[in-house]
């Protein structure tokens, strides 16, 4: 694990690219279709990864925890792609309102076209947590939406009980939890100075210890992040590499730490304990293959012990 992360750098990654690398990928594993029998395994195994919805349950200790976050639970979900999400939305509230999670957040990619705007409701409106839902942008939410049809979103999302947060920080008081909220790297929307402008003027910041939980879709803000300081940075945007052979590196993961290895999972990185959750939806190619889709369980307590982590 890397003790220093340089700049990051971007790397777009344009469909027709993409589609040369799965081609390219398909011929050097030609075996995986060169039989009915093996192609029908493979579409199989896949079909069953894209469904089958995962629990990833973590309990974080800290040292300095306030006392009012002991064994609090944070739900994240990520990437929902709502365009093409097979997962029903009855599946998705069970799966996190199961758990009662005190906080519910999402990393971004919600949807991606005006056409989607509609599909909020069924997936979100039933959802509920005691001290709060917090939402940040990905670079699809950004990618078909006016100005005007952006305004419309973030409306929606407020009118459903959800505070979406671009490049600000909202603070719990009765938690002496901060939520900062870092608009999409991606797109180049993050302004992480700007988000965190509000916790360094604030005389809750100064005169007790609390909890800085950041969100962003993507982890290219990093290095920022890093400058301020976070006790948990929560990020998506990978999908896992969403198409894996095991024991191989995905073929995408759109992000700098991707490219260096960290493109899922728990980490911690230049101090900072950050989590790239693998997402639920699917973008491009409508289909998840040894990376299923997930919703991760952040359960904080005080302590110094080492994460522990359990899958459902």
């Amino acid at each position: 694990m890397p003790k220093k992360i340089v700049s990051p750098l971007s790397k777009t990654l344009t469909r027709r690219t993409f589609f040369q690398r799965v081609g390219g990928f398909i011929a050097s594993h030609w075996l995986l279709t060169s039989t009915p029998f093996v192609g029908a395994g493979v579409l199989g195994w896949a079909g069953h990864d894209t469904l089958s919805l995962r629990h990833r349950q973590f309990d974080l200790f800290y040292p300095n925890l306030p006392n009012a976050l002991e064994g609090k639970t944070i739900c994240q979900l990520s990437d929902l792609h709502l365009e093409t999400l097979r997962i029903s939305p009855e599946s998705i509230y069970e799966g996190v309102m199961v758990q009662k999670p005190d906080l519910i957040v999402i990393t971004g990619d919600i949807i991606s076209d005006r056409t989607d705007l509609d599909k909020l409701n069924p997936y979100l409106s039933g959802l509920t947590a005691p001290y709060g839902k917090f939402v940040v942008m990905g670079n699809n939410d950004y990618s078909h939406l006016s100005h005007t049809l952006m305004k419309r979103y973030l409306q929606q999302f407020k009118t459903l009980g959800w505070t979406p947060l671009l490049n600000e920080a909202s603070y719990l008081p009765t938690l002496k939890l901060w939520v900062i909220g870092i608009d999409d790297p991606a797109t180049a929307h993050d302004n992480v100075d700007l988000a965190y402008q509000k916790i360094l003027s604030s005389p809750a910041t100064q005169s007790n210890p609390t909890f800085r939980l950041a969100l962003a879709h993507s982890t290219d803000c990093l290095d920022d992040v890093v400058k301020y300081g976070a006790e948990l940075f929560l990020t998506g945007h990978t999908h896992g590499g969403q198409i894996r052979l095991p024991g191989l590196q995905p073929l995408i993961t759109n992000t700098y730490l991707g490219d260096h290895g960290f493109y899922e999972g728990y980490h911690v990185i230049n101090g900072i304990p950050l989590y790239i959750n693998s997402g639920i939806g699917e973008s491009i190619i409508p289909i998840r293959l040894n990376v299923p889709p997930e919703i991760a369980f952040f359960t904080l307590h005080q302590g110094d012990a080492p994460p522990r982590h359990q899958e459902k």
